[in-house]
């Protein structure tokens, strides 16, 4: 029973629940919640885990940070709104991809993530003010007004007290300061499955287009463009892939590397760990490379059943996007 107010809008309870959720990597279980004052959906218990569980749940794959993702959608939206250059914050900055993006558009830059493996990362870049610690200790750190614009590209979500958050920030925005959120899309189309990784404790909230506009106007800010509607054909192959195919090949695949000694339930990762197996593939790293690679090559196969798909979701809803980007001003 959640007996807190909603994380978002500080309504009271009573909330609806929508399903509950075991963490496999944990150990922990969940229950999710729609708060329907604003449209939220929500988890308890609400604790932001250690940097421990994303090292089991997702290791760090090669030394070098990535090449600057010039192409990814988010950026290329939030740059074709022609924000003014200024002093701007990335919460959630990774390896500091955007960061480095926005610098060479003459932004003066700083940077938050949880993992201090890939803050590392986004320092090598030449990105110095690029720092990993506890986020309340982060942000008290940080002087009022200091900031021009915030972004939180597929951060918020991660965070299990939003509108706290939100509060914290706009101490650091100046007044007509602007604010940028991605976040996964929860009207995006997802036929056979939720993905794993829109549960708790990896995603603590689920938000539609409406729910986003109601949760900023009612922290002050006014919403300047808003779009729901930007559904990759990848997100598409990608969700047949990992949700129909791959669960298939991994039963085979036990079978074959196991030989019979795979536990119930239990994770390639999890028998590798064990001591099940051997060979070249209870190497993570071959192991994903091998994964990416079968992926790559599906995308291109399936590409006009996807191209199909979409159009006839579109036609349906028209915010189905799988991302959902909202830019707003500090009123």
């Amino acid at each position: 029973m959640a007996d807190a107010p909603c994380p978002a809008c500080g309504g009271p309870p009573p909330f609806e629940r929508v399903e509950s959720h075991h963490d496999r990597v944990g150990g922990r279980d969940y229950v999710l919640y729609l708060c329907k004052s604003c449209g939220v959906t929500f988890s308890e218990p609400r604790e932001a885990v250690g940097p421990e569980w994303y090292e089991k749940a997702a290791p760090l794959r090669g030394k070098e940070a990535r090449g600057l993702p010039a192409g990814d959608w988010r950026f290329r939206q939030f740059f074709a709104d022609r924000v003014p250059p200024g002093r701007l914050l990335d919460v959630g900055c990774g390896d500091g991809g955007f960061l480095a993006l926005a610098k060479d558009r003459g932004f003066r830059v700083s940077g938050f993530d949880y993992d201090e493996r890939v803050a590392a990362r986004a320092r090598a870049r030449g990105l110095e003010d690029v720092r990993a610690e506890e986020l309340s200790r982060f942000l008290a750190s940080r002087r009022p007004g200091e900031f021009d614009v915030i972004t939180l590209f597929d951060a918020l979500e991660h965070v299990p007290e939003p509108g706290r958050l939100v509060d914290d920030l706009l101490r650091l925005l100046v007044p007509g300061g602007r604010i940028a959120i991605t976040l996964p899309n929860a009207l995006r189309p997802l036929l056979l499955g939720r993905e794993e990784h829109d549960y708790p404790p990896h995603h603590f909230t689920r938000w539609t287009p409406r729910a986003m506009r109601r949760f900023l106007e009612g922290k002050g800010f006014v919403i300047e463009r808003q779009s729901a509607d930007h559904l990759r054909l990848e997100f598409l192959s990608d969700h047949v892939f990992f949700y129909s195919l791959m669960p298939r090949a991994l039963a085979a695949a036990k079978k074959i590397l196991f030989r019979g000694a795979a536990r119930e339930g239990a994770s390639v990762t999890q028998l590798y760990a064990e001591g099940r197996g051997e060979g070249r593939l209870a190497d993570p790293a071959r192991r994903q490379a091998l994964v990416d690679a079968t992926r790559d090559v599906f995308r291109v196969l399936f590409l006009p059943a996807a191209w199909l798909w979409r159009a006839r979701i579109r036609a349906r809803q028209p915010d189905c996007g799988d991302c959902l980007y909202t830019l707003a001003r500090r009123a």
